[in-house]
């Protein structure tokens, strides 16, 4: 039998640091050599970090990246690795990935398959790889197999498994019976259950063995990697690696026995019938034309979307139950924060405004579990700090016990800093510029409160060398309930991917896992600003499941807002639709009109598929009309 263990290694690079980068992987390659491994798969841009953005347009960087590949190369006498790097070809750019065999770099595969859509810019710098081979630096490059003593491999990167036309399946046709995957593959809730489905698929269709390797950690600023390397053939469990871990890098192998693959393929008459070809594909369908009456169903058809939240996928991935996935998302936001936190290079604290609310409350909770993962110096005493900023009139009394009794718990200071001082000064000036109190407009008094404490909490920043945490969600960022310059001021906004609905699944599931009593008090009080008088966010807004479910099919599902008034019809049936028609226009109306509020938010972490970053997200026109939307909406009616 010709048996192999393969390894995946997961990798957690930092931008821009070679040297540094390469220490890993040694380490990665000594840990493999160690475990028997014969041939690694390590991620895409492993050299280099993979949210590189311009830089890797300067002349020297690709060079330098291949510098240390050919360094590392000499760590590989007695395996077989595959490295991410740019490589630089005259004026083009590509994402390779190169083997190392033999104590040198003996070829280079290229990227062929760049995406351009959703938070991916890959087109603005790299060029795609247009089929076939060339030769760079004296080496093959491009669509490359190696016949290697146990084996033909052949790679693929990221993207290029996702595609529909995957150069695995080529590969595979010509001969290669290990495809190998270097992928950059950032985090959302629920993907891995896809990724598993594109590993194990692969395999079985190919009748290959397929080996993934991801990058892990916040290797920029948004973005967090979850590593969950797999290693998969036909007819047998997928072997899963180590997901949101906390160390540089991970390992998990596997033993295939490529004399099975051959005597697979053998049996298979599709298969074999497909290896004649010279190409998969040859020439184009052709295209039948069809004509018939036909009338669309309504949207009310469509298929049921169970469960408390759209922004969780409706069938739990393999092995997993919601809880898991709230899991994954706490410990992404804690894996993001603390990354950003350490690599920043730039503070020495996490500061958070708390407020006694729910969103605060996540934050901290994901903030403690960041420092409690610091390699060093983790005591959330030092690291973290909190504040409660009441004004006399509005803070209640039991969001200032709340607050405190959270942060009593996680064992984190907390002040009380009163604003009424800087709140009476701010109402005086601002009659003065006015010239009669009666012309302050109740707005603006809101929005003074959250300015002084974003003011207040940045000087303090200023001070203490504090990273500033912004507490805002997906929800309050879609419909513009928050401040400018006030409560969207900070460093970083690690729950800004979070809509309310899930907030309070998570605060739950974190009082569950990490036995957090003083959740309970947080949760049982209705969300609130505290900005006036009796103040309720849904007596002002909607119900928040509401408001979630119209964002996910507006902005996720793209949905009209008439689909979106019926979709809403069906699911509350206990509802006067005339309110749901209400809301559906509001949301629309606020959506668009705040647009510009959205541009000026602070970097967040991404943790769903939909994400209103409007650099790296949901790109939206600022100036715009939706009237003739709107219009469809006010005289729709319900399907009989």
């Amino acid at each position: 039998m010709r048996l192999v263990r393969i390894g995946v290694g997961c990798l957690s690079p930092r931008v821009g640091d070679l040297r540094g980068n390469r220490e890993l992987l040694e380490q990665l390659i000594h840990r493999a050599l160690a475990e028997g491994v014969t041939l690694l798969c390590t991620p895409e841009l492993g050299i280099s970090g993979y949210s590189l953005g311009d830089r890797v347009l300067w002349d020297h960087f690709a060079d330098r990246c291949f510098d240390e590949v050919e360094r590392l190369a000499h760590r590989c006498q007695e395996i077989d690795v595959f490295v991410g790097t740019p490589v630089r070809d005259e004026s083009r750019i590509y994402n390779g990935l190169a083997l190392l065999s033999g104590g040198r770099v003996v070829g280079m595969t290229l990227k062929q398959f760049l995406p351009n859509y959703g938070i991916f810019y890959e087109g603005r710098q790299w060029t795609g790889w247009s089929r076939g081979t060339t030769r760079i630096r004296g080496l093959p490059a491009g669509e490359l197999l190696y016949r290697l003593p146990y084996g033909v491999v052949g790679a693929e990167i990221c993207e290029d498994a996702w595609s529909v036309n995957a150069p695995s399946r080529k590969l595979a046709l010509h001969g290669a019976e290990i495809v190998v995957n270097g992928s950059a593959s950032p985090f959302t809730a629920g993907k891995q259950a896809r990724r598993r489905r594109i590993v194990a698929g692969a395999a079985d269709a190919l009748m290959a063995a397929y080996a993934y390797a991801n990058l892990l950690g916040c290797d920029s600023s948004r973005l967090v990697f979850d590593g969950g390397g797999m290693i998969a053939a036909p007819g047998h469990d997928l072997v899963e690696g180590p997901r949101l871990s906390p160390r540089a890098w991970t390992l998990a192998t596997a033993v295939v026995d490529l004399d099975a693959l051959e005597s697979l393929r053998t049996a298979n008459s599709t298969w074999r019938t497909a290896t004649l070809e010279t190409e998969p594909a040859p020439g184009q369908p052709e295209m039948v034309p069809l004509s018939r009456p036909h009338e669309p169903l309504d949207a009310t058809q469509a298929p049921a979307r169970p469960g408390r939240s759209f922004f969780l996928p409706a069938t739990p991935p393999m092995h997993s139950s919601e809880g898991d996935l709230l899991d994954e998302i706490l410990d992404a936001l804690a894996l993001g924060i603390r990354d950003y936190f350490v690599r920043a290079e730039a503070f020495d604290r996490l500061l958070v405004a708390l407020s006694g609310g729910r969103d605060s409350a996540l934050t901290l909770v994901a903030a403690w579990r960041a420092v409690l993962a610091l390699p060093e110096d983790n005591d959330p005493a030092r690291r973290i700090a909190c504040r409660y900023l009441p004004s006399k009139r509005f803070s209640s009394a039991d969001t200032r016990l709340a607050a405190a009794g959270l942060a009593g718990e996680l064992g984190v200071e907390m002040d009380v800093v009163s604003i009424q001082e800087e709140f009476d000064l701010a109402q005086e000036v601002l009659a003065r510029m006015l010239g009669d109190h009666a012309e302050v407009q109740p707005l603006a008094l809101q929005n003074a409160q959250a300015r002084i404490r974003g003011a207040m909490m940045l000087n303090w920043a200023n001070c203490v060398g504090g990273l500033v945490l912004v507490t805002s969600n997906m929800s309050e960022l879609a419909v513009g309930y928050y401040t400018t310059g006030g409560d969207n001021q900070g460093g970083f906004a690690p729950i800004s991917g979070i809509p309310k609905t899930l907030v309070n699944s998570l605060l739950e599931r974190a009082a569950e896992r990490w036995n957090l009593s003083s959740l309970a008090a947080i949760l049982a009080l209705a969300p609130s600003a505290e900005l006036t008088e009796d103040q309720q966010d849904e007596d002002e807004l909607m119900p928040y499941p509401v408001l979630d479910d119209i964002l996910f099919l507006f902005a996720a599902d793209r949905r009209t807002p008439v689909d979106v008034w019926r979709l809403l019809c069906a699911r509350y049936e206990d509802r006067d639709p005339e309110d749901l028609r209400g809301w559906v226009g509001q949301f629309v109306r606020l959506f668009a009109r705040n647009q510009w509020k959205r541009d000026q938010s602070p970097v967040g972490l991404k943790m769903l598929e939909l994400d209103l970053d409007p650099t790296t997200g949901f790109r939206f026109p600022v100036l715009q009309s939706l009237e003739d939307d709107l219009d469809r909406l006010a005289s729709a009616r319900l399907e009989k």
